[in-house]
């Protein structure tokens, strides 16, 4: 049923599609019986019969209806120029049939109909009409052998016989039948093509438009994309929009909910922070929002200004949605925002995202939560760490770096029991680069390996000099980042080195802070059993500042204990600071751990430090560091 209702609706539109083909036909046809018309007029240029002035004025009539029909084009119906058409032909086989009988041109005519119908009509009114027509040369039959028609004998004698005419209608039904179930055919196997087109059209349009939504979309917020974006903006500035913020915008914690909930929880909190801020952008038309892939967003914002969109930032909260409530994810959503002035501070979407990814770095860095707005220093910052990074690569090659050292004390004794060695470098360009700002470009330029190398070999080749001014009884430590620390055969390589420069291992401190603990606590473990083993003791630096835990004491013996200065500062004026100074004091002493105290530059910080068991002081109040060897 549903198949015969499609095929129908496609015969519809077949039909419709014959209209164009039956117009030219009329004009063929008009011009056909425009020259029939002056074929009858011959005799009078060759002076050989009589002109035949009936089919004269039938023919030019006939051509002129034709004619007619196909100048007025679609304001004749189809059905009506069809029935004329066929009318026509019938009024011409009638009257070729009463003017030549047999041999006149009607059977053709009525062929020529029989065609007309299969072609242009559905299927079973054609049959029924072409059957119809059939009978017309066995009505003349049926006239004749009831002597109501006669033909003269200068026609023939078959024009006499009914049965001649009565095998003419058989002929005509025979043809109409075979005729019929061919053209039948080749159209139900069109129709069946045009079906499978117009399908086949369908589905080809819609994998268009899910390329194209691939093409501009992002196919996992169904945000516009990069390139979408960009061209939104160049038809703006186009119509002729001067100026505009873009912001912009990414998703804080995104690793940690994925590794709590697993990546599809978080593919669903981006495609909800999509549908967030589809929502929030189609209520305000001078801002558009994109996708830039992962957890960024970019935003353009017409009409507005710094402070409107700095409370807007603020009064954003994305945490309102069920999904993403601070009770299903541990903890509250949250995001950094970076923005830029178009076209004052670029004029290009390049440019844009790579200014605005600078702002966002230094919001990264800063840990800020409001939005950051790019300033021309940030760039030179991120020069300046380029050139840095290209002169650390020649630095740590050509053994450029010189190590300064800074006292520590015993605090009963004043005598300096140890040096903390401290890597300095000067830069023609800069001079004096301080370590705060040099080693985070190391760590992020993945050097840190051949610069603890670098290090490490340094104070070593100075051991020597150093046992010459202080004394065999010095400590020497050195700072080892966690990468160079967990580095493949870090305590082999250690060893080593010292039985190869005749360095005895127990001069040695090595200081490693809390945060290389995280997700390594028991290979640590083995490399401080095997440092220690060999005479290097191992020191637990920046203690309380950042990953604290009790828990690492327990499982990894550590010699020294140091604490942290942000806990030192304010013990001479807070007496909560100091009990809880003391309290870490207590806990390295029944661990067999000796505490050292860093960061103390004032008296009133010593006086306090000598009434707990705090056993070495170190800070500018004794020393600041000093490059002891050139």
């Amino acid at each position: 049923m549903v198949s015969n209702k499609r095929n129908y609706v496609y015969w519809l539109k077949f039909r419709k599609d014959t209209g164009p083909l039956l117009r030219k036909f009329l004009l063929a046809t008009s011009a056909l019986f425009l020259v029939a018309a002056f074929l009858h007029l011959i005799p009078l240029f060759t002076e050989s019969g009589e002109p035949d002035y009936i089919f004269l004025s039938v023919d030019l009539g006939i051509s002129a209806l034709f004619l007619l029909e196909y100048v007025l084009k679609n304001k004749v119906p189809l059905l009506l120029r069809v029935f004329t058409l066929i009318g026509t032909a019938i009024f011409i086989t009638v009257l070729s049939f009463l003017r030549s009988g047999l041999l006149g041109t009607g059977e053709i005519s009525l062929a020529f109909i029989i065609i007309s119908f299969f072609v242009f009509l559905p299927p079973i009114p054609s049959l029924v009409f072409a059957l119809i027509i059939s009978l017309l040369p066995g009505i003349f039959g049926v006239l004749v052998y009831f002597s109501i028609l006669s033909f003269p004998d200068s026609l023939g004698v078959r024009n006499q016989s009914p049965r001649e005419w009565y095998f003419k209608s058989v002929s005509l039904i025979i043809f109409s039948i075979l005729s019929g179930f061919l053209i039948q055919r080749l159209r139900s196997k069109l129709i069946k093509n045009i079906v499978y087109l117009k399908e086949s059209r369908t589905k080809i349009l819609q994998s268009n438009q899910y390329i194209d939504k691939l093409a501009f979309y992002d196919s996992l917020t169904q945000l516009p994309n990069r390139y979408l974006f960009e061209t939104s903006i160049q038809n703006r500035v186009l119509l002729g929009q001067k100026e505009a913020f873009v912001l912009l915008f990414n998703i804080k914690g995104l690793k940690v909910i994925n590794g709590l909930h697993g990546i599809g929880f978080g593919d669903q909190i981006l495609a909800l922070i999509g549908k967030i801020l589809i929502e929030y952008t189609a209520e305000r038309p001078n801002t558009i929002v994109a996708s830039l892939g992962g957890d960024e967003f970019i935003l353009w914002i017409e009409n507005s200004s710094k402070t409107r969109i700095e409370e807007g930032i603020i009064a954003f909260d994305l945490n309102n949605n069920q999904t993403l409530t601070p009770d299903r994810l541990g903890h509250r959503l949250q995001y950094r925002v970076s923005g830029i002035h178009f076209p004052t501070e670029a004029n290009h979407l390049d440019e844009v995202i790579r200014k605005l990814s600078i702002a966002m770095n230094v919001a990264r860095e800063e840990s800020i939560n409001h939005i950051v707005w790019f300033e021309p220093e940030m760039e030179k910052k991120i020069e300046k760490e380029q050139h840095l990074k290209n002169q650390l690569e020649k630095a740590i090659e050509n053994d450029e770096f010189k190590i300064a050292y800074q006292e520590k004390v015993d605090i009963k004794t004043h005598i300096v029991v140890g040096l903390e060695a401290l890597a300095r470098w000067n830069v023609k360009e800069y001079g004096e680069v301080s370590p705060d700002e040099f080693i985070p470009i190391i760590t992020k330029s993945d050097l840190i390996v051949p610069f603890g190398k670098n290090i490490f070999e340094l104070v070593v080749s100075q051991i020597p000099k150093i046992i010459t001014k202080y004394g065999e009884q010095i400590k020497i430590s050195i700072n080892i980042s966690p990468i160079f620390f967990l580095y493949p055969n870090f305590n082999e390589y250690v060893i080593q080195y010292l039985k190869e420069k005749s360095i005895d291992p127990k001069i040695l401190i090595f200081e490693i802070t809390e945060d290389v603990f995280i997700d390594e606590i028991e290979t640590i473990e083995e490399i401080v059993s095997s440092l220690r083993a060999n005479g290097i003791s191992v020191s637990l630096d920046d203690f309380g500042k950042g990953y604290s835990s009790l828990h690492y004491m327990q499982k990894i013996q550590f010699d020294e204990l140091k604490i942290d200065k942000s806990f030192l500062d304010d013990i001479a004026i807070s007496d909560r600071n100091f009990l809880l100074l003391e309290s870490i004091c207590h806990l390295a002493d029944s661990l067999g751990l000796k505490t050292i105290a860093e960061g103390i530059e004032r008296e009133d910080q010593l006086l306090r430090l000598k009434k707990t068991s705090c056993h070495i002081v170190q800070g500018y109040l004794y020393s600041k560091p000093k490059i002891l060897f050139e």
